[in-house]
């Protein structure tokens, strides 16, 4: 009995995204031709890998045990492209996720470093909180991304890239003190965050939790770098990672508060999705690494 890697593909695909229709757009065929490759994989193993429940696509006992085979086989077959295929330096268009930190940062110094490795690279970048990168790349939007403290997915490969410090910043026009700053004081601000389920929010949040009866004014958006700028402003204070603000700092436009908590250091990862074949994933992420340390991204 041989079975065809395009149907185990096709397989991990409907089992990760729960469609098929999902699955074919995906890998660029039709519905039917992925409706056939199932059936047929069904037929060789003479067992049913989906049932459907309620409107929707639910593996069987088998369908659970084959995933992780094929889940082996599509990383096997990105390892013998990356190494084998060594030669050819074209890389297909490359989607990379990234938070607003990395991407201001690191992302000008990452495609300067592609462009060396893969002369004429194409790059579709998206910047996002680091939950909506974490889902993309789960469902197959993205090939790797960076995230920070990102939610589990059971699809998607971590790997730490480093830690990354986070301070409380305010603009001098709001006279906070130089000393302790109060979680008193802080509830009297306006209070800028990305949006929940973000971990600037939870930290946030969080952080306040115990004194946030007296009123928390939370105000979300989703670009740290406009609530840089309307702190800067003295608009409200925020939480905001370091390394984004060493600029601000420098030119003395904010200052960095000093609370009676220190905020934990935020975990930065590498992700790929473990079905992903792009054969250039290994040799990107040490690029990613290498942009990282030059630029004292993590601590």
């Amino acid at each position: 009995m041989t079975l065809s890697f395009s149907a185990l593909e096709s397989f991990y695909w409907v089992s990760q995204l729960r469609s098929f229709n999902a699955a074919a757009n995906k890998l660029n065929v039709s519905q039917p031709t992925v409706s056939y490759r199932i059936r047929e994989l069904e037929e060789r193993l003479g067992v049913s890998l989906f049932v459907r429940q309620r409107r929707q696509l639910v593996l069987t006992s088998e369908g659970e045990a084959l995933k992780h085979y094929a889940e082996s086989m599509i990383a096997i077959a990105r390892d013998i492209e990356s190494n084998i295929k060594t030669r050819n330096t074209r890389l297909p268009t490359l989607r990379v996720g990234v938070i607003d930190s990395f991407a201001a940062v690191c992302l000008p110094s990452l495609l300067d470093e592609l462009d060396i490795r893969f002369a004429g690279a194409r790059i579709a970048a998206t910047v996002d909180t680091s939950h909506k990168l974490a889902d993309q790349l789960s469902e197959g939007l993205l090939d790797i991304a960076v995230l920070s403290t990102p939610p589990s997915h059971d699809n998607v490969a971590l790997e730490l890239l480093g830690r990354q410090s986070v301070d409380w910043i305010a603009s001098h026009k709001l006279g906070l003190p130089q000393t302790i700053v109060s979680d008193e004081e802080l509830l009297r601000q306006r209070i800028f965050a990305t949006p929940a389920p973000s971990n600037l929010h939870s930290l946030t949040t969080g952080f306040l939790a115990a004194t946030a009866g007296a009123g928390l004014r939370l105000n979300v958006c989703n670009s740290l770098g406009t609530i840089l700028n309307l702190v800067e402003s003295g608009t409200g204070i925020s939480i905001l990672p370091s390394r984004l603000l060493q600029e601000q700092i420098r030119h003395g436009t904010i200052q960095v508060l000093k609370t009676r908590t220190t905020l934990p250091l935020q975990e930065v990862f590498i992700g790929t999705n473990k079905g992903a074949i792009v054969r250039a994933l290994p040799q990107v992420s040490q690029m990613i690494r290498k942009v990282s340390a030059s630029v004292g991204f993590c601590v």
